[in-house]
Formats: C-alpha cells, sequence, structure tokens
C-alpha cells in the first residue's frame, strides 16, 4: 500500500520482488498504481457478458445481484493474487453461509471460464432449513378447505409436484388427464418465459391424480404472484390447524403422500421432476423416523398395560 492506495508488484523471483517492493514503498521506485488485468470483477463481468444468452435469465439475475454486492474490498484486485481463504472469511460477517456458498459458486464460475485454477479454500457449512409440508392426513383437511378457493387451481397443481414457475408456464392446452410440464416463468427483470425447465428431469408428464383439478383447467394460465400464493396459503392453514407451509411445501407434501402409499423413491422422483435423490430422500428419511417413533410409543404402550396388569394381579 503506498498512499491508502494498492501497488501491484511482480519479479521473476521472491527475492527481487521484495526488494522492488520495498523500493517502491520508500519512494524509490514509482509503480504505476494501475487495476491489474485480471481484475476479479472484470472476470465475473466477462463471464456474465459472454453466458447471458446460456444461462437461465432468473441465474443472470441473481448473478448481477451478487456482482454488485458480493466480495466488495476484492473486485479489484488482481485474481491471480487474491488470498481467497482471507476473502471468505471476510465474507462470513457480511452474509449467511447459503449466501457465501452462492458468491464463491459465482467466483469460481469466472475463474474457470477464465482458465485460472480453483483455489482450494474451506467455506463455512450452512444449516440445512427444513421445509415445512403436510402429512396424508393433513393433506385431505387442506384440499376440503380450499373447495372454491380463488388460488385452489394452483395449489392442486403444487400438490401434483409443480414448482411455480412450471405452474405459471401452463395453458389451457397443458393439462387434460395429463399435467404436460413444459417451460417456466421466472423473473428477470420482470416475468419472462423460458422454454427449458429447471433441469431435463423437470420436463415430464404427470397424470392428473386429483379429479377436482379438471374442473378447474379453463382457470389456466396462473397469473398468481408467489407472495400472494403464499400469504394466502398461510391464513388457509392457520384458519384450519394446519402446518404453515409455503406453495413449495406443498410440492415436498406431494412426496410424503407418495411415501404414505409406499412409492419407490425413484417413482417419486420420475413424477415429480427431481434430478437428485437428495430432496426426495430427506423426506422419506423423515416421515420413516415418524413411524419408527410412533413404533416406539406403541411398544410402551404395550409394556405400560402389562404392568397395569400385573398390579392388578397382586
Amino acid at each position: 500500500m503506498v498512499d491508502g492506495q494498492r501497488v501491484y508488484v511482480t519479479e521473476d523471483t521472491e527475492a527481487a520482488y521484495y526488494i522492488r517492493a520495498r523500493a517502491v514503498k520508500a519512494g524509490l521506485i514509482q509503480e504505476a498504481k494501475a487495476k491489474p488485468r485480471n481484475a476479479l470483477g472484470d472476470l465475473i463481468d466477462r463471464y456474465l457478458a459472454d453466458n447471458s444468452a446460456v444461462l437461465s435469465p432468473s441465474t443472470v439475475a441473481a448473478y448481477k445481484s451478487m456482482r454488485a454486492n458480493a466480495f466488495p474490498a476484492y473486485m479489484a484486485e488482481d485474481a491471480h493474487a487474491i488470498q481467497y481463504q482471507r476473502m471468505i472469511s471476510d465474507e462470513t460477517k457480511r452474509c449467511s453461509a447459503k449466501t457465501l456458498q452462492n458468491r464463491w459458486r459465482l467466483v469460481t464460475a469466472a475463474l474457470r471460464y477464465s482458465h485460472i485454477p480453483i483455489p482450494d479454500v474451506m467455506l463455512p457449512r450452512s444449516v440445512k432449513r427444513e421445509r415445512a409440508f403436510l402429512d396424508f392426513e393433513q393433506i385431505q383437511t387442506f384440499c376440503e378447505a380450499i373447495k372454491g378457493d380463488d388460488c385452489e387451481a394452483a395449489y392442486l397443481l403444487a400438490l401434483h409436484s409443480l414448482r411455480l414457475s412450471e405452474i405459471q408456464a401452463l395453458t389451457r392446452e397443458s393439462v387434460d388427464d395429463v399435467i404436460r410440464v413444459r417451460g417456466a416463468v421466472v423473473y428477470a427483470e420482470g416475468y419472462v418465459r423460458k422454454e427449458l425447465n429447471k433441469t431435463d428431469t423437470s420436463r415430464r408428464d404427470v397424470p392428473v391424480m386429483i379429479p377436482r383439478l379438471l374442473d378447474l383447467i379453463d382457470e389456466l394460465p396462473i397469473t398468481w404472484r408467489d407472495v400472494t400464493l403464499n400469504r394466502h396459503l398461510e391464513k388457509i392453514c392457520e384458519g384450519n390447524g394446519l402446518p404453515v407451509i409455503t406453495l413449495h411445501g406443498l410440492r415436498h407434501s406431494f412426496a410424503s403422500l407418495a411415501y404414505h402409499l409406499k412409492w419407490t423413491e425413484k417413482t417419486t422422483m420420475r413424477l415429480g421432476g427431481w434430478s437428485t435423490p437428495e430432496v426426495v430422500h430427506d423426506i422419506y428419511t423423515h416421515l420413516a423416523d415418524k413411524d419408527l417413533n410412533e413404533d416406539v410409543e406403541k411398544m410402551r404402550e404395550f409394556y405400560a398395560v402389562g404392568k397395569s396388569v400385573g398390579k392388578n394381579d397382586d
């Protein structure tokens, strides 16, 4: 640092570098105080500019927001000279572990695109947030509660495993006995339609399994936004003694009902459009633990009854 500004010094050897750096610091040599050629921010800007037509609009919008807010003290530094572990440690004071992981994903994508080796760093572990969902009995209560509701069609589509972006992309022609999930509506400086779904497995045909949905397909397309749907859903859940869930929680409720009906994880993944088994497996494991607890309680009741009988015999 010279006069409060970072000065970049390069030499062929470490010894020569330190000699030159001391000379610059002492004012014996005037080194150019220019922004480095490979500034991290410039690499990210180039990555976004070159790949904007390949990445989804929502991903581009999210990455632009990260570019504007992430790692502010390092964006002007040479990507080859950054101490990345220190950069990550500094960022932990500014955001959550999950947000930091997303920001680091953007940095690594930009470095990889510029053929710069990805540094080996440690990231903070994020606490996995469990998403609330309904079990099979609660789903029955919910379906009765929403009959005739303005948002009923959207909620029933979510119970068929559809994401909000997929629901909003449906047209009247998309649904008969089968829901043809094709494309998505995402937000990127305004709502836009994209022909590709989140993953290859997201593009799927889902048989209509709730007959009531067939009475509502003339309401397509759905134009309700996520804030409206989730706020309304919260009121319905609170008014009917149900766990407060989001629209995406209804998608997970689809998996919980599949578990109750003894579907395999593979079948649930296929109809639900999950590309990896983690979410479905977590839901199945969670519900299996619930069944285990109920089984343990039954055994406790057995022994409690036996003890009571023994006392009466005395």
